[in-house]
């Protein structure tokens, strides 16, 4: 533990649930690496009680605030300013307190394509996406994954109006065309044209259940899964025992978490002390 004092200052994370972040381990870390006088906790916040939440930044001076399900969306009416990714997403997962003003953005997508690239050494340029999923998450990465020069990107999610909703924002935003199904669809896509799927979703969170059915994995697939728990995914064990290429959560948690410490901080994160407080965390 950080030797708490009356100078210590906190960030943290606010979520529902929230029992299952590992945030507290990696940014902990790295405080003690760097040898920060700081505490990062967690925050069981409630969709009700996010607006005073927002405001309890303020009132303790709390640094810098992580932002995960299901507020990446409905903090946006609480802060005073959002910046890039943000601006296009409307997403935000991290909140930056500048002297009393409440910044605004989103790590989600760069933390996303970074570990593509680092930890599953695939390149986006060119590929085809399959991306389960049109929440705040969503919403971030396909932005992040355009940028990155995709070559295409097929949206699944069990409401056709969401879906179509954001097909129609990144078609105004960006020019760059979704193809979307429901769910129940699932047996119009060719899961075999695709390089990459990834589920947005929190489905496998809380219990050990897939979004999408094993008979549709294949060998030479890399599936990425935002959810991260003990063990692995159902969605993630199920890929690996089908040949697929596997990322879980943690991996974008890690260089999500390593870009939201450099705006706190504007400092450089170490990142390795990071990751081996990730994964001594998951397996605890």
């Amino acid at each position: 533990m950080n030797n708490i004092n009356a100078k210590t200052k906190i960030c943290a994370v606010y979520g529902d649930p929230i029992g299952h972040t590992l945030s507290p381990a990696m940014h902990n870390a790295a405080f003690k690496a760097l040898q920060m006088d700081y505490i990062y906790i967690a925050c069981h916040v409630l969709p009700e009680q996010l607006p005073a939440a927002v405001q309890g930044i303020r009132a303790l001076g709390i640094t810098g605030v992580n932002v995960t399900i299901p507020h990446k969306q409905a903090v946006l009416g609480e802060l005073d300013e959002i910046f890039g990714e943000s601006l296009r997403s409307g997403s935000v997962n991290t909140i930056i307190n500048r002297q009393g003003k409440l910044l605004g953005t989103s790590t989600d997508g760069v933390g996303l394509v970074r570990s593509l690239q680092y930890d599953g050494n695939f390149d986006p340029r060119g590929k085809k996406v399959l991306l389960f999923g049109a929440g705040g998450s969503a919403l971030a990465v396909i932005y992040s994954l355009i940028a990155a020069g995709i070559g295409s990107l097929t949206l699944v999610n069990r409401s056709l109006h969401k879906a179509i909703y954001l097909q129609e924002k990144v078609r105004r935003d960006s020019g760059f065309g979704l193809t979307v199904h429901t769910l129940d669809q699932l047996d119009q896509v060719d899961f075999k044209a695709f390089d990459l799927v990834i589920n947005t979703t929190s489905v496998g969170l809380q219990e050990d259940v897939s979004i999408v059915p094993s008979v549709y994995l294949h060998p030479g697939l890399l599936v990425y899964d935002l959810v991260y728990r003990s063990g692995g995914t159902k969605l993630l064990n199920e890929a690996a025992a089908a040949g697929c290429r596997v990322l879980s959560g943690l991996s974008m948690l890690l260089f999500q978490g390593v870009e939201s410490f450099r705006l706190w901080f504007e400092v450089e994160p170490p990142i390795e002390v990071m990751r081996q407080a990730l994964v001594a965390a998951s397996q605890g």
